[in-house]
């Protein structure tokens, strides 16, 4: 006798949606996360420009629109000083830039500030320390071209370099400024304004003598 084939009863299967609450949760999660980085980026503006602001320093084209309000205040002031041709006004990503001549505070292979370099140096000492600078730090660079120096009191143009952002630095303090303030560099020929050669191997004399200079950097 044939056996009846069971026949189980059709069940409609049902897939576990139980993986529906994390996933949710996940979703919900990344959206809260958008949401705050959409208002950091529309509220953090400031961040922003600085940003731009120091990426544009890194080129050496800082539009006056990208500085912060210090930096022009600064600025706009040093230029109401008059300071002279031999004095230029501009500013990196730390702040303000004020390059001398090394002629206009020094004679030739000396670190001895000259007197008219003094006066000079007394008219900018009115501006460090005017009190809405004074809080800023200074760093004083010294720079020279790429002619070897020959001198028995200066080894190498790093001695020498050294030596006059020193001078500068000191000069500052007897006027009155916080040494606290302060920070001298030599930097000798390793960072140029311009060009000393040409690709040519030939000497620019001009682009010398402007690579001769004093640094002020007032980091606002």
């Amino acid at each position: 006798m044939a056996r009846k084939k069971q026949h189980s009863e059709h069940h409609e299967e049902h897939a576990d949606e139980t993986w529906l609450i994390p996933y949710s949760d996940l979703l919900t999660l990344l959206l809260a996360l958008f949401i705050v980085l959409f208002a950091s980026s529309s509220l953090d503006k400031d961040k922003a420009a600085q940003i731009e602001y120091a990426l544009a320093a890194a080129f050496n084209s800082i539009p006056a629109e990208q500085m912060n309000g210090t930096v022009l205040n600064f600025l706009d002031d040093a230029k109401e000083l008059d300071l002279g041709d031999d004095v230029g006004l501009g500013s990196d990503s730390k702040g303000a830039v004020i390059d001398i001549a090394s002629l206009t505070l020094f004679e030739q292979g000396s670190a001895l500030i000259t007197p008219e370099g003094i006066k000079l140096l007394k008219r900018i000492a009115v501006l460090l320390r005017a009190n809405r600078y004074k809080r800023f730090r200074i760093v004083v660079e010294g720079h020279t071209d790429d002619i070897k120096i020959q001198s028995p009191l200066y080894p190498s143009n790093w001695e020498l370099s050294a030596a006059r952002a020193a001078a500068v630095v000191q000069e500052f303090i007897k006027i009155g400024i916080n040494a606290n303030r302060f920070q001298a560099v030599g930097m000798a020929d390793i960072a140029p304004k311009y060009p000393n050669m040409t690709m040519d191997g030939e000497p620019i004399p001009e682009n010398r003598i402007k690579n001769r200079r004093i640094a002020i950097h007032v980091e606002i």
